[in-house]
């Protein structure tokens, strides 16, 4: 088979710091491949290798065929909005006769419409098209493989987004079996080794029964031996430990536990009510005689296109309105996407001290499990990016003495590995959290309620009944299960019947 791309030992530095790494990797013609990787990990840079823009330290890489590119840039200056200008890039791109096409964050500034726009062009490519992109439902939809940035080093996983959680999940289950095995191993071994110096020890002293002249000679005939002997098994047992094949520990993650202080509970079930509800902007209606209710304690996403009144429902329902019934005990803080209220000077821990309700270590928790680590923490307000910003202030009204979070467009900026820690901070605060977003993947690891503007109304979607629960619940258990025995030790017609059942059922939830 012909490969487009092969990149093989390769190493590229930045300063001393490996930034890029592999052994062997080839991507295939015709495959839509996804780039995925933490912030500063090198997933632009390898676009930029490809493209042949910069080279390689040490290895090779070999490009077959002409590249053409969608960058993410846009010009500032004009008066075309960045939806226009990243159409026309993609016209561009999709236009020249190319057998590849890079693609840095392609969906940034594209609204739905021209999110379909993107798909149409890509399925009519026939070349190979690598994506660099934090849109998670995109990279689903598109990707056959996708080519991860584990530690600098380049490992391609075959399908789309979701599939290659899966497959590192199933990866790690088997590393921590491993990784028993190994230390059941160790002890066993090391247990030996005491057990056996015990009886060397032993050995050094004649029985009780003997008399100084018979010690005398114990010590030097049979004690002797017997000592030389335990002292050669042990170092056996020993040599045995050092040549196991080591296996590291895999590092996880406590669970992350926010308290909630009992002043700032609402007793009561529902948070915000809506009645006969009428919004508009200008001439344009947005909301007609709508009724709808937040339950207290749930997290409520609002969804809709762009323009019919997501932001202003929110505007509304903190500003006050009569048609609006808000709880007395409610406390609302909102996700400002100016960061007006950050002090440039201020450091991280200096802000979320000031704002939090709880103690030193509950705040460095909660920074810690939001990517900010050690001294990460003293880092100043003015050197943060966009991202990082809106995580300090996702921190704050978490630890404040609000008791409701308001969020419009959290995830705006965020790269995949912030909007994993966001969504799992979310989840685990206990107050209610009404938010608006576009990231239907953020809202399906988010939300338990999902209202939709749908024709001048608040409408809940039911996706999510009983039935299907109750179908998701058992499927979760068979992959459980699944990954289990995956791990373990199987014959080879055994091992492709689970590997096939286990695709199956991650099809399966998938489609849920």
């Amino acid at each position: 088979m012909i490969f487009l791309i092969q990149f093989k030992n390769i190493k590229y530095y930045v300063s001393d710091r490996l930034l890029l790494s592999s052994k062997e990797v080839k991507l295939e013609p015709g495959k839509v491949i996804g780039i995925v990787g933490p912030n500063g990990s090198g997933k632009t840079t390898l676009l930029n290798l490809i493209a042949g823009r910069i080279e390689l330290d040490n290895g090779s890489l070999e490009v077959q065929g002409a590249v053409s590119e969608i960058s993410q840039f846009i010009d500032t200056e004009t008066s075309r909005s960045g939806g226009e200008q990243t159409k026309e890039k993609i016209r561009t791109a999709f236009s020249e006769q190319t057998t590849i096409l890079l693609a840095d964050e392609p969906t940034n500034h594209l609204d739905e419409d021209g999110i379909k726009f993107l798909k149409n062009k890509m399925k009519r490519y026939s070349g190979t098209i690598l994506i660099v992109s934090h849109n998670r439902s995109f990279l689903n939809d598109v990707c056959q493989e996708i080519l991860a940035i584990e530690s600098s080093e380049l490992v391609l996983y075959t399908g789309n987004y979701d599939q290659y959680l899966q497959e590192k999940e199933l990866r790690k289950q088997r590393q921590k079996d491993l990784y028993a095995q190994y230390q059941n191993e160790k002890s066993r071994l090391e247990e030996s080794v005491a057990v056996t110096m015990d009886k060397s020890a032993q050995t050094k002293k004649a029985p009780s029964r003997m008399g100084n002249s018979e010690a005398r000679l114990h010590k030097r005939g049979k004690g002797t031996i017997a000592k030389a002997t335990l002292a050669r098994q042990a170092k056996t047992i020993e040599k045995r430990i050092s040549q196991l094949e080591k296996v590291e520990k895999i590092y996880e993650e406590k669970p992350l536990h926010i308290p909630f202080a009992e002043g700032n509970v609402v007793h009561h079930p529902i948070l915000v009510k809506g009645n006969d509800l009428t919004l508009s902007r200008g001439n344009k209606s947005l909301l007609t005689q709508a009724n709808f209710e937040f339950k207290t304690g749930e997290r409520t996403a609002i969804i809709g296109k762009n323009g019919c009144g997501k932001t202003t429902l929110l505007e509304e329902i903190m500003n006050g309105n009569e048609n609006i019934e808000v709880r007395q005990t409610a406390r609302f803080t909102f996700l400002s996407q100016s960061f007006s209220e950050l002090n440039e000077q201020d450091t991280i821990m200096d802000t979320v001290i000031e704002a939090s309700i709880y103690d030193e270590q509950t705040s460095r928790d909660l920074l810690a499990h939001l990517l900010f680590k050690g001294s990460a923490v003293y880092k100043k307000i003015s050197v943060l990016s966009g991202g990082e910003r809106t995580k300090l202030v996702i921190a704050m009204m978490i630890l404040s003495e609000n008791n409701c979070l308001v969020l419009d467009e959290p995830t705006n900026h965020l790269d995949i590995e912030t909007l994993e820690v966001l969504e799992s901070a979310l989840k685990a605060y206990q107050g209610s959290i009404i938010f608006v977003s576009h990231d239907d993947y953020f809202v399906k690891q988010v939300a338990n309620r999902v209202f939709e503007f749908i024709d001048g109304q608040l409408v809940e979607k039911r996706e999510n009944d009983s039935q299907l629960n109750e179908q998701l619940l058992i499927l979760e258990l068979r992959k459980t299960e699944l990954i289990s025995q995956l791990s373990l030790p199987q014959s080879v017609e055994t091992k492709e019947r689970l590997e096939k059942e286990f695709q199956e059922v991650l099809t399966a939830i998938r489609m849920i």
